[in-house]
């Protein structure tokens, strides 16, 4: 399961996190992606924030056998 983290605005992807052991921490917050870009999407500026239950979306990769 892929978790990506995206800017509500432009659309540019900020963090993705693809697998286990993918690097030491895991999946990281949205407090520390909001650290790790000083509080702004480096694309188009607009602050991040945490996401609200209605901005998480989960979305199948492929439709399932049936």
């Amino acid at each position: 399961m892929v978790i990506r983290y995206i800017c509500s605005r432009c659309g540019y992807e900020l963090y993705r996190f693809e697998k286990v052991g993918q690097d030491f921490y895991g999946v990281r917050t949205p407090s520390e992606i909001k650290l790790l870009y000083g509080g702004k999407c480096p694309k188009c500026g607009k602050e991040i924030r945490a996401p609200t239950i209605n901005d998480i979306k989960i979305m199948l990769r492929k439709p399932l056998a049936r």
